[in-house]
């Protein structure tokens, strides 16, 4: 799969996708990587090996944008606590108009 203006890392860079001589597959490759070619900035193609469980296709989830008010108090929170649970974690998503997800 070509995907322009996608940058790209050498092939084999990652460990659990190194070549399987074993491999049922009979291609020297583990069967839990695939191979892609990507075009780079500039123009380059290059090939990069992935887990095949990537699922590229998937969007992004967008990332929150907080106002000064909530980062400020998120900020004051951490500096007490660095890690918020339990009831305090609800009740400051509440008070912050954000879910206990985005207050972690």
């Amino acid at each position: 799969k070509d995907i322009p203006g996608t940058s790209a890392v050498s092939p084999g860079s990652s460990k659990e996708c190194a070549p399987d001589s074993e491999s049922p597959s009979g291609t020297g490759e583990a069967d839990y990587c695939r191979r892609i070619l990507v075009r780079d900035a500039k123009g380059t193609i290059r090939e990069i090996v992935l887990p095949k469980g990537l699922d590229l296709d998937r969007p992004k989830r967008t990332r929150t944008s907080f106002t000064a008010e909530q980062l400020y108090r998120l900020e004051l929170e951490f500096q007490r606590c660095q890690y918020v649970v339990g009831r305090e974690r609800t009740e400051l998503a509440r008070q912050l108009n954000l879910s206990e997800t985005q207050v972690r």
